[in-house]
Protein backbone atom coordinates (compact mmCIF):
# COMPACT_ATOMS: atom_id res chain seq x y z
CA UNK A 1 0.00 0.00 0.00
CA UNK A 2 1.29 3.46 -0.92
CA UNK A 3 1.48 5.94 1.94
CA UNK A 4 0.43 9.42 0.85
CA UNK A 5 2.90 12.06 2.01
CA UNK A 6 1.68 15.38 3.40
CA UNK A 7 1.82 18.07 0.73
CA UNK A 8 3.61 20.59 2.89
CA UNK A 9 4.98 21.18 6.38
CA UNK A 10 3.93 24.16 8.50
CA UNK A 11 5.92 25.11 11.59
CA UNK A 12 8.08 27.82 13.12
CA UNK A 13 11.72 26.72 12.70
CA UNK A 14 14.08 28.59 15.01
CA UNK A 15 17.80 27.94 14.76
CA UNK A 16 20.99 29.15 16.33
CA UNK A 17 23.67 30.09 13.79
CA UNK A 18 27.19 29.18 14.92
CA UNK A 19 27.52 25.48 15.66
CA UNK A 20 23.97 24.73 14.48
CA UNK A 21 22.90 26.12 11.10
CA UNK A 22 26.54 26.93 10.35
CA UNK A 23 29.11 24.63 11.97
CA UNK A 24 32.77 25.51 11.63
CA UNK A 25 33.18 23.55 8.38
CA UNK A 26 33.01 25.65 5.22
CA UNK A 27 31.36 24.79 2.89
CA UNK A 28 28.79 23.22 5.20
CA UNK A 29 27.58 19.77 4.05
CA UNK A 30 23.81 19.59 3.74
CA UNK A 31 23.11 23.34 3.80
CA UNK A 32 21.98 23.55 0.17
CA UNK A 33 19.71 20.53 0.63
CA UNK A 34 18.20 22.07 3.77
CA UNK A 35 17.58 25.40 2.04
CA UNK A 36 15.99 23.60 -0.93
CA UNK A 37 13.66 21.72 1.43
CA UNK A 38 12.55 24.98 3.05
CA UNK A 39 11.88 26.54 -0.34
CA UNK A 40 9.57 23.61 -1.13
CA UNK A 41 7.73 24.15 2.17
CA UNK A 42 6.69 27.82 2.31
CA UNK A 43 4.61 27.07 5.42
CA UNK A 44 7.84 26.86 7.44
CA UNK A 45 8.63 30.23 9.04
CA UNK A 46 12.39 30.54 9.58
CA UNK A 47 13.91 32.54 12.44
CA UNK A 48 17.57 32.71 13.42
CA UNK A 49 18.44 33.34 17.07
CA UNK A 50 22.10 34.04 17.71
CA UNK A 51 24.50 35.40 20.28
CA UNK A 52 26.07 37.58 17.59
CA UNK A 53 25.27 41.25 17.28
CA UNK A 54 23.21 42.41 14.31
CA UNK A 55 26.11 43.59 12.12
CA UNK A 56 28.09 40.41 12.75
CA UNK A 57 25.06 38.19 12.07
CA UNK A 58 24.20 39.98 8.82
CA UNK A 59 27.81 39.73 7.61
CA UNK A 60 27.78 35.98 8.30
CA UNK A 61 24.46 35.52 6.50
CA UNK A 62 25.74 37.42 3.47
CA UNK A 63 28.83 35.23 3.28
CA UNK A 64 27.36 31.78 3.86
CA UNK A 65 23.55 31.67 3.69
CA UNK A 66 21.41 31.72 0.53
CA UNK A 67 17.99 31.52 2.21
CA UNK A 68 17.37 34.40 4.61
CA UNK A 69 15.08 34.11 7.65
CA UNK A 70 11.94 36.17 8.18
CA UNK A 71 13.03 37.13 11.69
CA UNK A 72 16.39 37.57 13.37
CA UNK A 73 16.98 37.60 17.14
CA UNK A 74 20.49 38.82 17.96
CA UNK A 75 22.60 39.59 21.04
CA UNK A 76 21.29 36.46 22.82
CA UNK A 77 17.70 37.52 22.26
CA UNK A 78 17.94 41.09 23.55
CA UNK A 79 17.29 42.49 20.06
CA UNK A 80 14.70 41.42 17.46
CA UNK A 81 14.48 42.36 13.76
CA UNK A 82 12.04 41.52 10.96
CA UNK A 83 12.93 41.33 7.25
CA UNK A 84 10.83 43.75 5.20
CA UNK A 85 9.66 42.91 1.64
CA UNK A 86 12.34 45.27 0.27
CA UNK A 87 15.04 43.35 2.15
CA UNK A 88 15.64 45.88 4.94
CA UNK A 89 15.88 44.66 8.52
CA UNK A 90 13.47 46.54 10.78
CA UNK A 91 13.91 46.48 14.56
CA UNK A 92 10.91 45.44 16.63
CA UNK A 93 10.51 48.63 18.67
CA UNK A 94 7.94 47.14 21.01
CA UNK A 95 10.28 44.32 21.97
CA UNK A 96 13.18 46.78 22.30
CA UNK A 97 11.19 48.90 24.76
CA UNK A 98 10.19 45.81 26.75
CA UNK A 99 13.73 44.43 26.96
CA UNK A 100 15.10 47.89 27.70
CA UNK A 101 12.82 48.29 30.71
CA UNK A 102 14.43 45.17 32.19
CA UNK A 103 18.01 46.39 31.66
CA UNK A 104 19.44 48.05 34.79
CA UNK A 105 20.54 51.63 34.16
CA UNK A 106 24.32 52.12 33.95
CA UNK A 107 24.93 48.39 34.54
CA UNK A 108 28.02 48.22 32.36
CA UNK A 109 29.63 51.31 33.83
CA UNK A 110 28.92 50.24 37.41
CA UNK A 111 30.22 46.72 36.86
CA UNK A 112 33.37 47.80 35.05
CA UNK A 113 34.10 50.42 37.69
CA UNK A 114 33.86 47.75 40.39
CA UNK A 115 36.22 45.51 38.43
CA UNK A 116 35.47 42.26 36.60
CA UNK A 117 36.42 38.90 38.16
CA UNK A 118 39.95 37.66 37.49
CA UNK A 119 40.35 36.18 34.02
CA UNK A 120 37.24 37.90 32.62
CA UNK A 121 37.32 40.69 30.04
CA UNK A 122 35.03 42.45 27.59
CA UNK A 123 34.47 40.67 24.28
CA UNK A 124 36.33 42.78 21.70
CA UNK A 125 34.13 44.55 19.18
CA UNK A 126 30.79 43.65 20.81
CA UNK A 127 28.62 46.59 21.89
CA UNK A 128 24.95 46.44 22.82
CA UNK A 129 22.60 48.72 24.75
CA UNK A 130 20.86 45.75 26.45
CA UNK A 131 23.66 43.23 26.97
CA UNK A 132 27.19 43.10 28.33
CA UNK A 133 29.32 40.60 26.39
CA UNK A 134 32.29 39.16 28.28
CA UNK A 135 34.74 36.33 27.71
CA UNK A 136 37.05 34.17 29.78
CA UNK A 137 40.77 34.70 29.17
CA UNK A 138 41.85 32.04 31.65
CA UNK A 139 40.47 30.00 34.52
CA UNK A 140 37.25 28.04 35.04
CA UNK A 141 34.12 29.31 33.30
CA UNK A 142 31.63 28.10 35.93
CA UNK A 143 33.70 29.66 38.73
CA UNK A 144 33.99 32.95 36.82
CA UNK A 145 30.22 32.97 36.23
CA UNK A 146 29.54 32.44 39.94
CA UNK A 147 31.97 35.22 40.89
CA UNK A 148 30.27 37.53 38.40
CA UNK A 149 26.84 36.71 39.89
CA UNK A 150 28.16 37.37 43.38
CA UNK A 151 29.58 40.73 42.26
CA UNK A 152 26.24 41.74 40.76
CA UNK A 153 24.53 40.80 44.01
CA UNK A 154 26.97 42.92 46.04
CA UNK A 155 26.32 45.86 43.73
CA UNK A 156 22.56 45.40 44.04
CA UNK A 157 22.16 44.81 40.29
CA UNK A 158 19.45 42.45 39.04
CA UNK A 159 20.71 40.76 35.88
CA UNK A 160 21.22 37.29 34.44
CA UNK A 161 24.66 35.75 33.86
CA UNK A 162 24.73 33.21 31.04
CA UNK A 163 27.84 31.09 30.50
CA UNK A 164 28.17 29.33 27.14
CA UNK A 165 30.53 27.96 24.48
CA UNK A 166 33.14 27.12 27.15
CA UNK A 167 34.42 30.72 27.29
CA UNK A 168 31.59 33.27 26.88
CA UNK A 169 29.77 35.15 29.64
CA UNK A 170 26.76 37.32 28.84
CA UNK A 171 25.12 39.67 31.32
CA UNK A 172 21.47 39.99 30.24
CA UNK A 173 18.35 41.75 31.48
CA UNK A 174 16.50 39.49 33.94
CA UNK A 175 13.99 37.30 32.12
CA UNK A 176 15.28 38.18 28.63
CA UNK A 177 16.84 35.59 26.33
CA UNK A 178 16.43 33.94 22.92
CA UNK A 179 13.23 32.28 24.11
CA UNK A 180 11.54 35.55 25.05
CA UNK A 181 12.47 37.04 21.66
CA UNK A 182 10.92 34.25 19.59
CA UNK A 183 7.89 34.02 21.89
CA UNK A 184 7.30 37.75 21.26
CA UNK A 185 6.80 36.91 17.56
CA UNK A 186 3.59 35.09 18.56
CA UNK A 187 3.63 32.88 15.46
CA UNK A 188 0.64 30.48 15.67
CA UNK A 189 2.57 27.40 14.56
CA UNK A 190 4.35 24.57 16.40
CA UNK A 191 7.88 25.72 17.25
CA UNK A 192 10.94 23.59 16.51
CA UNK A 193 14.08 25.07 18.10
CA UNK A 194 17.59 23.90 17.15
CA UNK A 195 20.66 24.78 19.18
CA UNK A 196 23.96 23.55 20.54
CA UNK A 197 24.85 25.50 23.70
CA UNK A 198 23.67 26.97 26.97
CA UNK A 199 22.55 30.22 25.34
CA UNK A 200 19.85 28.14 23.57
CA UNK A 201 18.23 27.07 26.86
CA UNK A 202 15.59 29.79 26.49
CA UNK A 203 14.68 28.47 23.04
CA UNK A 204 14.30 24.91 24.25
CA UNK A 205 12.16 26.06 27.16
CA UNK A 206 9.48 27.54 24.87
CA UNK A 207 9.74 25.09 21.93
CA UNK A 208 7.23 22.38 21.13
CA UNK A 209 10.16 20.32 19.84
CA UNK A 210 13.64 21.15 21.22
CA UNK A 211 16.52 19.88 19.06
CA UNK A 212 20.06 19.44 20.41
CA UNK A 213 22.64 19.18 17.63
CA UNK A 214 24.46 15.88 17.31
CA UNK A 215 27.96 17.35 17.66
CA UNK A 216 27.12 19.64 20.58
CA UNK A 217 29.40 19.38 23.65
CA UNK A 218 26.34 20.03 25.83
CA UNK A 219 25.02 16.93 27.57
CA UNK A 220 21.24 16.38 27.15
CA UNK A 221 20.90 16.31 30.95
CA UNK A 222 22.03 19.96 31.01
CA UNK A 223 19.58 21.09 28.35
CA UNK A 224 17.07 22.51 30.79
CA UNK A 225 13.30 22.08 31.03
CA UNK A 226 12.94 20.88 27.44
CA UNK A 227 15.17 17.83 27.82
CA UNK A 228 12.29 15.35 28.26
CA UNK A 229 10.99 16.29 24.78
CA UNK A 230 14.43 16.75 23.21
CA UNK A 231 15.41 15.25 19.86
CA UNK A 232 19.04 14.63 18.86
CA UNK A 233 19.54 14.02 15.12
CA UNK A 234 22.14 11.52 14.00
CA UNK A 235 23.81 13.93 11.56
CA UNK A 236 25.48 17.17 12.67
CA UNK A 237 24.68 20.68 11.46
CA UNK A 238 22.19 21.41 8.68
CA UNK A 239 22.13 17.76 7.64
CA UNK A 240 20.77 16.96 11.11
CA UNK A 241 18.15 19.72 10.88
CA UNK A 242 17.06 18.35 7.49
CA UNK A 243 16.95 14.83 8.93
CA UNK A 244 14.60 16.00 11.66
CA UNK A 245 12.39 17.97 9.24
CA UNK A 246 12.10 14.98 6.91
CA UNK A 247 10.85 12.85 9.81
CA UNK A 248 8.28 15.49 10.72
CA UNK A 249 7.15 15.71 7.09
CA UNK A 250 6.73 11.94 6.90
CA UNK A 251 4.60 11.74 10.02
CA UNK A 252 2.63 14.91 9.25
CA UNK A 253 4.07 17.51 11.63
CA UNK A 254 4.96 18.07 15.27
CA UNK A 255 3.00 15.95 17.69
Amino acid sequence: MTVQQPRSLALHLVSDLDGTWLPAADPVPGLKALEAFLERHPGIVLTFATGRGLASALALLEQRVALLPRHLATDVGTTLHHRAPDGRWLEDRGYARWAGRHWPAKLAATLLRAGLPEGVRLQPGVASSRRLALELEHGDLALAANRLRALLDRLGIRAEVLASHQQLLDVLPPGVDKGTAVRHLNIPLPMVACGDSENDLGLWRVADLPVLMADSPLAPALAGPGRARMVIPEAPGPAGILEMLMKLWTRGGVG
